[in-house]
């Protein structure tokens, strides 16, 4: 009897062990991670297309996600069947197995990680937020085409997404050399053998030398002139809200993101007509003094919000992703107001006009009644390097006059 009971128990504990090893083997399954045009897209666990397969399983109460390297679904569910057997041969007290390939770490996690290094690093909040708004824009892009982990990220991808940038050249340039220093921050990590983001074929070539567009005096009337041509494309609020921001780019030299975030109590009289307007650069964060006239002002509050702590917006987006909305709102009405203006420049040539056209205005102005050229970079925020680099033409050309004059005189 003692023996039977013995037995039993025996028994009872060798099928208990059994299940706890049954359980304790993961269940591993193989899933599609569809593009956006695939027949089968939302319905993850459809193999029989050409989609990126992806075996999955939960172990140690985490979900682990691996690219199974092929495209084909026959291959994907046999390698998920020989990894969930060396799962089971684990169980059976052999040594845990390795995963299949290399571990494939989620993109979003890997971002996550590179965002801290950069953070802990000393990087500026404003360059961080940069980093996450575009890298953020990369993740969706590529989920769009089916890729979610790090290892399935391939050079076609970084091409598609290049191709996929809008707005200035130089502008794009710059996101893809971000996007190359996170590829590069992956290499080093180990993380992949090389960066899929160097290549030939994706580089924006980048122009160390601008050629800025100033509009004169004649032109700058026409473009004010032009807003009301706006009727009925934009509300009577935004037409007037535009050529208030436009006054205030044009004679203040600011760049429209520090535009559209000024203040109200920036302004305070400055006696004898005139306003100083106290401001803060975003390209640099030094505070400095733009001086406008009276009139100016008057006309810029005319078309402004009425009241409120911001001219131009009722409040200014605290992230990064907000801001750029924000800016690419106003940028609409600046491209439908180069196309009513029309404006030519003195050749006859269709002068393209931008919201930075303001600035350089702001800053040929300048430069041609005779302020120096380190107090010139000082009201835009720039280093007095940037602006000869940039302005060299124009700085050539008053040298040009202030060398006429001066045989004037010794005449």
């Amino acid at each position: 009897m003692e023996s039977g009971t013995g037995s039993a128990t025996a028994t009872a504990e060798v099928k208990r062990t059994y299940y706890r090893a049954q359980r304790s083997i993961p269940n591993v399954l193989t899933y599609s991670r569809h593009r956006s045009d695939c027949r089968f897209a939302g319905v993850a666990d459809r193999l029989g297309c050409s989609c990126p397969k992806q075996i999955c399983y939960y172990r140690n109460g985490k979900l682990h996600r691996i690219a199974a390297g092929t495209c084909d679904g026959a291959i994907a569910q046999q390698k998920a069947d020989e990894l969930a057997a060396q799962f089971a041969a684990a169980a059976k007290g052999k040594p845990t197995p390795p995963t299949v390939g290399k571990s494939n770490t989620a993109l979003t996690d890997v971002v996550t990680r590179f965002i801290e290094t950069k953070t802990a690093s000393g990087v500026t909040e404003k360059h961080v937020a940069r980093l996450q708004f575009e890298l953020n824009q990369f993740v969706q892009f590529v989920g769009g085409l089916g890729v979610v982990n790090l290892l399935d990220i391939r050079t076609e991808h970084i091409l598609a997404y290049r191709n996929s940038l809008v707005g200035a050249q130089n502008g794009r340039a710059k996101k893809v050399y971000r996007l190359i220093g996170f590829f590069e921050f992956c290499v080093e990590m180990g993380w992949l053998t090389r960066n899929v983001a160097r290549a030939q074929s994706v580089i924006i070539k980048y122009s160390d030398r601008q050629t800025p567009k100033a509009l004169d005096d004649k032109q700058f009337a026409h473009l004010l002139d032009s807003v009301r041509k706006l009727n009925g494309q934009v509300t009577d609020q935004q037409r007037n809200k535009l050529r208030s921001l436009i006054l205030l780019m044009r004679w203040s030299g600011l760049a429209v993101r520090d535009a559209l975030c000024i203040e109200r109590c920036r302004f305070e009289p400055n006696g004898d007509g005139f306003f100083k307007l106290f401001l803060r650069r975003a390209k640099t964060g030094h505070p400095t003094f733009a001086t406008l006239r009276a009139d100016v002002v008057e006309q810029i509050f005319a078309g402004a919000n009425p009241t409120g702590r911001y001219l131009f917006t009722d409040a200014v987006p605290t992230t990064e992703r907000g801001m750029d909305y924000l800016v690419q709102s106003w940028g609409y009405l600046f491209s439908k107001l180069d196309e009513v203006a029309d404006l030519k420049d003195s050749d006859g040539q269709p002068y393209h006009f931008t919201s930075h056209s303001l600035r350089h205005s702001f800053v040929f102005w300048a430069l041609n009644n005779g302020l120096p050229t380190e107090d010139i970079a000082t009201l835009i925020g720039d280093s007095p390097q940037i602006v000869l680099q940039h302005y060299s033409e124009w700085i050539q050309g008053r040298q040009q006059r202030l060398d006429e004059r001066l045989k004037q005189i010794l005449k």
